[in-house]
């Protein structure tokens, strides 16, 4: 159960007592019921006068009850999606494949945890309440009449059956819905992406008319999901009718005309009958819906955190190997049987034209990409799913097109990590960046994506970012493409003069330049 599981126990344990109260002031409301037509039967004014001041208390219990029902409803999904929200967020940022969850989890983390609140969380509770008020209406209805109870009792079970019917149906419906969902998401992403390109080569009619499509594809399972809901519930509300009103009414007005029972407690029977029937009607519904949500809930738990294994530690930095190593994304091969030795301190330049895997390289170097094919290395230690998300901690990564926080130059360097002033001037200064803190300051804002800076402003940022942190490997994607010839001369000699093992792609670099590495690779002639 998603609210036992991502809750808080204690308040389940509540909302489950209070639907409890509830359930024994619904009976407590019958048998007033009972006790009003009993005195209207008498013609007694003193047996009315004597069924009013119990009315009144447990009118306002019950009325207290479904207060304290809707309050802790509320309660329990607050805490249940802060922590499924939570959960999804220590996965996306710690442990998802950075390579094809991006606009997958776009789309999880608005739609679909809305629908696993709505159809999810919302149903389970409803369950709960509404099996708590069938039973007490039961035992309630037993004791008023056990054989016209009974007739109840059979005649809503119908219903039940038939929902379990529907619900392979409902589950296949569900995933269709969430897999058209995926598509509408990526493709806006992706149209909306290329704009530009779109307006400048007159390509608007077809971008229009394939987001149509998709919009139709999305629409169309989302109508089918819904219908077939609908059809299951209104199947079950007819069943319910024939078999939970008009078969034990039938048992009922007989028992009352043959003299085994009376008009009063039938009429109780009938109030708490609402209890029954009604319960049964939502609990269809309910387990309906949360038939759908099983898919989305399955990636939830998959992305729990998992408890570490005795044998985990931090690795340390060694020599580099990779062996016959491939990189698979979707369905293309990216990179293919690569070797590789890099010893500690060393600084190597790989380079090859666009297409052939250089930053992807970097990418599996640092833990972001899994191996498809053959050995990773590092040192000692063999790198595998479950230990390289720990290569974070050992690299420090130049981007070419890096990210920037829309925050200060100060937060943008730090990520909210401590270093003394002393370190934060020096990597700034390596970086070429002490005259743009001197005009703007540590706390200049770079608004959204860095664009109050310039292009190389951004690269030189990103440079600091890594050098302030002394990671043992330092990775360089096209680290000085947006910078001036100087000042990529200038960071090439303070890479090149560090300690650190440098690993450092680039599609082009003078011959002059190349010298100056320990190894030169060329991707797109070495094997």
């Amino acid at each position: 159960m998603l609210t036992w599981r991502y809750g808080r126990k204690w308040q389940l344990v509540m909302y489950t007592g209070a639907a409890l109260f509830y359930s024994l002031m619904n009976v407590g409301v019958a048998f007033c019921l009972t006790m009003l037509i009993q005195a209207a039967s008498a013609r007694s004014l003193a047996q009315l006068w004597h069924a009013v001041g119990p009315s009144v208390v447990i009118f306002f219990g019950a009325s207290a009850a479904a207060w304290l029902v809707m309050y802790l409803q509320a309660a329990i999904t607050r805490e249940v999606n802060l922590q499924i929200k939570a959960t999804m967020a220590a996965y996306l940022v710690d442990d998802a494949d950075l390579a094809t969850t991006q606009t997958s989890a776009l789309s999880f983390m608005t739609n679909d945890l809305k629908m696993i609140e709505t159809n999810g969380i919302t149903s389970e509770l409803t369950i709960i309440n509404q099996i708590i008020v069938f039973a007490g209406a039961m035992i309630g209805a037993f004791a008023f009449d056990w054989m016209t109870a009974l007739a109840f009792f059979i005649g809503n079970l119908v219903p039940l059956a038939v929902a379990r019917v529907a619900q392979g149906a409902l589950h296949t419906a569900s995933a269709d819905w969430s897999t058209a969902n995926s598509r509408w998401t990526t493709g806006i992403k992706n149209y909306l992406a290329g704009r530009d390109t779109i307006r400048i080569y007159q390509a608007q009619a077809v971008v229009k008319t394939r987001i149509g499509r998709l919009a139709r594809g999305l629409e169309d399972q989302l109508k089918s999901l819904t219908i077939l809901t609908g059809n299951m519930n209104v199947l079950g509300m007819l069943l319910a009718l024939w078999f939970g009103v008009l078969l034990p009414f039938g048992v009922g007005i007989y028992r009352v005309m043959a003299g085994a029972s009376t008009l009063a407690l039938f009429m109780g029977i009938v109030q708490l009958s609402n209890d029954m029937r009604n319960p049964l009607i939502m609990m269809i519904e309910a387990l309906n819906k949360w038939q759908t949500t099983k898919p989305l809930v399955a990636k939830v738990h998959q992305a729990a955190p998992r408890p570490h294994s005795s044998t985990d530690g931090d690795l340390t930095s060694g020599t580099i190997r990779l062996k016959d190593a491939s990189v698979v994304i979707g369905n293309q091969k990216i990179l293919d049987d690569r070797n590789l030795t890099i010893m500690p301190g060393q600084k190597v330049l790989i380079m090859a034209p666009s297409g052939y895997g250089k930053s992807t390289l970097l990418r599996l170097l640092a833990g972001e990409l899994p191996l498809s094919a053959g050995q990773y290395w590092l040192g000692d230690t063999q790198i595998t799913d479950e230990t390289r998300g720990k290569l974070s901690r050992l690299f420090g990564l130049i981007k070419q097109s890096p990210f920037m926080f829309d925050d200060t130059i100060r937060f943008n360097l730090t990520l909210g990590g401590r270093f003394s002033q002393a370190d934060l001037d020096k990597a700034v200064a390596d970086a070429g960046l002490t005259t743009l803190i001197a005009q703007k300051g540590w706390d200049y804002q770079v608004g959204d994506g860095g664009h109050n800076l310039s292009g190389g402003q951004i690269q030189r940022l990103e440079i600091a970012r890594a050098l302030l942190r002394h990671r043992p490997i330092l990775l360089a994607d096209e680290v000085t493409s947006a910078l001036d010839e100087a000042l990529s001369d200038q960071l090439h000699a303070r890479l090149l003069q560090g300690p650190a093992t440098l690993i450092e792609v680039a599609h082009h670099i003078s011959k002059s330049w190349q010298q100056k590495y320990d190894q030169v690779i060329r991707l797109d002639t070495d094997a």
